[in-house]
């Protein structure tokens, strides 16, 4: 993605017209990436706007000559991985403790197809497991950079790539062969 190392610095100064060109060209790749990890729009929209808030908040932390879409990226893929992680910690909650008003909400459906058997297994997955898998099999990262974006070694990038890969079997069992 190009990007004008201009718009950083006028950022830093305070140019609001600056803050809008960031977002207007960064929208799009923030919302895919989040996407890849929450379904409900309100979630891809409020996860946006955390990322945004994060980035403007660091605005003068930032240099201009380093790779901005790279360390967007970054804070895109962590702010996804610290909210999966609230939730897995909220679900494990629930699951001991209870809702405490009982509710009338349907259960899940799962989708009867290959696809959403895979997408109910994903959701089933670790948080440090499903990012990097999700970046490598849907984002087409390259291991070099799903260590970057992660802050982890390229050894380790394998090795979870391995167990989700590992982990995705054992849940989906024969579903392969149907």
């Amino acid at each position: 993605m190009e990007f004008d190392r201009e718009l950083i610095i006028r950022a830093q100064e305070g140019d609001r017209s600056a803050y809008e060109t960031i977002v207007n060209q960064f929208a799009p790749m923030v919302f895919r990436l989040i996407s890849r990890f929450f379904r409900t729009r309100e979630d891809v929209e409020d996860l946006a706007q955390d990322v945004f808030l994060k980035l403007f908040a660091r605005i003068d932390q930032i240099k201009p000559d380093e790779n901005f879409p790279g360390w967007l990226a970054r804070v895109t893929v962590n702010t996804c991985y610290d909210e999966l992680r609230k939730k897995r910690r909220r679900k494990v909650a629930l699951e001991t403790y209870g809702p405490l008003i009982a509710t009338e909400t349907p259960g899940i459906v799962p989708e009867p197809d290959k696809f959403g058997k895979m997408r109910v297994a994903l959701e089933t997955l670790d948080p440090k497991f499903k990012v990097p898998l999700i970046l490598k099999e849907v984002e087409e990262m390259s291991v070099e950079e799903i260590a970057r974006t992660m802050g982890i070694t390229q050894t380790n990038v394998k090795v979870r790539l391995f167990r989700a890969r590992k982990k995705l079997s054992e849940i989906l069992g024969g579903v392969e062969g149907n």
